[in-house]
C-alpha cells in the first residue's frame, strides 16, 4: 500500500520577516529565484543589495546593473538609498511594506558609500588637496560637497523604536462560524 505523503503545516503568519543581505551585482542577481519563490507565497521578505557607488552608477562601475528594474516586477517596493541620513527610514518603510496587507518582498539597494564611513569615503574621493586650475577647484568643490551631502544628517538622533506587528485575523463570517 502507497503511503500518502504528509500534508505541508499550515501557513501561518508567524510577524517574522526574512532578511538577506548580498553583494552588488552577481550576488543580487543570484537571489530572483527566491524573491520570486517569496512573492508567490506571500512571504515577507526584506533583500538588501549592495550596489556601486552613487557617484559611479550608470558609467560601467564593477557590477554596475540596474538591480531596481529587475526586481520592480517581482517586489512590492524597490528603494535605492541615496544618503546615509536615508538607510533607517528606507529599512523602516520596506519592512512596513513586506509585512503589509498581502506579504511579500521588498528589496533595498544600498551603494557601498553609504555604507562606509567617513573618513574612508572622504579619503577615496574628497578629490585632491592641491587642486590645479579652474577645473581642479570645480571637481574638488563638487565631490567635497557630494561627500557633505551624502553625510548631511547621518549623525542626528532617528527614531529606532520597534515596528508595530500586525497580525491578519480572519473574522467569524471568514471562518465560517
Amino acid at each position: 500500500v502507497p503511503s500518502t505523503p504528509p500534508h505541508p503545516p499550515p501557513r501561518f503568519p508567524t510577524g517574522r520577516i526574512g532578511v538577506a543581505a548580498v553583494t552588488a551585482g552577481p550576488g543580487v542577481t543570484n537571489t530572483v529565484t527566491a524573491v520570486k519563490n517569496a512573492q508567490m507565497a506571500e512571504s515577507p521578505l526584506l533583500l538588501i543589495g549592495g550596489a556601486a557607488a552613487t557617484l559611479q552608477k550608470g558609467r560601467g562601475a564593477l557590477q554596475d546593473i540596474d538591480q531596481l528594474s529587475l526586481f520592480k516586477t517581482l517586489c512590492k517596493t524597490c528603494i535605492s538609498v541615496r544618503t546615509v541620513r536615508d538607510i533607517v527610514p528606507a529599512l523602516r518603510k520596506a519592512i512596513v511594506t513586506a509585512q503589509l496587507g498581502t506579504p511579500g518582498p521588498v528589496f533595498v539597494e544600498l551603494p557601498i558609500d553609504v555604507l562606509y564611513p567617513f573618513h574612508v569615503v572622504e579619503k577615496e574621493i574628497g578629490g585632491t588637496k592641491s587642486a590645479r586650475g579652474l577645473r581642479g577647484k570645480m571637481v574638488r568643490w563638487y565631490l567635497q560637497n557630494y561627500i557633505r551631502n551624502l553625510f548631511a544628517g547621518a549623525w542626528e538622533p532617528q527614531d529606532m523604536s520597534p515596528l508595530p506587528v500586525q497580525m491578519p485575523m480572519a473574522t467569524e463570517d471568514e471562518v465560517g462560524f
